[in-house]
């Protein structure tokens, strides 16, 4: 068999997109699962590329200079970082970037998008359906997080619903198909407020929120209703009585110390701050005896942590990257504004876009390999489409 021949064919394609859409839906219960899947569609685009030099050109997006930079700053950071090997460990992150691309280069029409939300959206529900009943049946869980911390399970949890609600709100797709998302949405936001995720319900309800006046604006008093249900559902966990509360919390005055004592140590490291590493040790340099909520290797906050892990030329050059993204979506929803299905494609990223980087301000999110898999996959799937726009023009 002509081993190129083969790796240029629809069927070879379809085994990359098969093995990523299993790497992204199984961080819902597996990472195991989803690294293996990872792996072998990983594999298989590597050979592709290498095979298929020319199909480079078509993958090629205006991302592609931040994500190269973004690597070198990696590279760099770990090079004069003082735990050096620890550093170049943790800069394999960097390797997700390729689910981006392997997203735009299967995801090749409607179908294989709109199949691989519904897909996302299906395991979603039913390991929700089993964190439900896990939930209720052992006493001892506070909050919910069966298969993950409870903290991932809501930052995925979020962007799952953001990836269905425009499929949801759009009236002319056909009723059938919007009762069907309906009813996986259902146990995947259920199973999102038990989380008790204080930074995925804001992201969330930001994200929806762009995403209902952007489109759908006739939804606005369904927003404002699951709002009203989040902060009913908030004194469950937390028995605050006011909302004011929360900033006397002993988790919301860990965050502002770790935040606080981050802006210290990114002075003392300003230029390519201290490597891709556990930040603890470094932390206690400056702030001895913590409190123990803030005894955690992260400071609670991507922006922070841009900051003190690669100093402030890696800080620019992620800004720059999601700065040059959201431009790039709001064109593509400008193109795709007439369109069903696609307009709904290019709103669920916009949304998932606001909602973890408002996520992020409290939490390392970032660096969390299952929310940075489906947030790369849900960047590429908007890519994607932008790339079916520009060859049917």
């Amino acid at each position: 068999m002509d081993l190129k021949k083969f790796v240029s064919s629809k069927n070879y394609d379809l085994i990359i997109y098969s093995f990523l859409v299993l790497q992204v839906a199984s961080v819902f219960f597996s990472i195991a699962v989803s690294s293996i899947a990872f792996a072998i569609a990983g594999l298989c685009f590597v050979l592709k590329i290498i095979l298929n030099r020319e199909r480079i050109k078509n993958l090629k997006t205006s991302l592609d200079l931040f994500l190269l930079a973004f690597v070198a700053v990696e590279i760099l950071s770990a090079i004069f970082s003082e735990y050096r090997a620890e550093a170049f460990y943790h800069s394999r992150r960097v390797l997700l970037i390729m689910v981006f691309y392997m997203a735009i280069l299967v995801l090749k029409d409607v179908k294989k998008i709109y199949n691989a939300i519904l897909g996302l959206g299906i395991v979603s529900a039913l390991v929700s359906i089993i964190e439900l009943v896990v939930y209720y049946l052992r006493v001892d869980i506070v909050w919910l997080g069966v298969f993950q911390i409870s903290m991932t399970a809501g930052e995925l949890k979020m962007i799952t619903l953001l990836l269905l609600f425009p499929l949801y709100l759009d009236r002319e797709i056909n009723f059938g198909k919007r009762a069907m998302i309906l009813l996986l949405m259902a146990p995947t936001y259920l199973t999102f407020l038990l989380t008790f995720v204080r930074s995925a319900w804001f992201g969330f309800t930001v994200g929806l929120l762009v995403i209902v006046l952007l489109r759908y604006r006739y939804f606005f008093p369904g927003w404002v209703f699951l709002v009203v249900i989040f902060y009913l559902f908030f004194p469950l966990k937390y028995k605050y009585t006011h909302l004011s509360d929360v900033a006397k919390s002993e988790t919301t005055v860990a965050r502002y110390m770790m935040w606080k004592t981050g802006v210290k140590m990114f002075s003392h490291k300003p230029l390519l701050g201290y490597g891709d590493i556990d930040l603890y040790k470094i932390y206690i340099r400056f702030r001895p005896n913590p409190a123990p909520d803030e005894r955690h290797g992260h400071l609670h906050n991507n922006f922070i942590m841009w900051l003190v892990l690669f100093g402030i030329v890696g800080f620019v050059i992620l800004i720059g990257l999601f700065i040059k993204m959201l431009i790039d979506m709001f064109i593509f929803y400008k193109n795709f504004a007439s369109i069903p299905l696609l307009r709904d494609f290019i709103l669920a990223g916009i949304g998932t876009f606001f909602a973890f980087h408002i996520s992020g301000m409290f939490e390392w999110s970032f660096g969390d390999a299952e929310i940075m898999t489906i947030f790369w996959f849900v960047i590429g799937l908007v890519y994607s489409v932008n790339k079916i726009f520009s060859e049917t023009r």
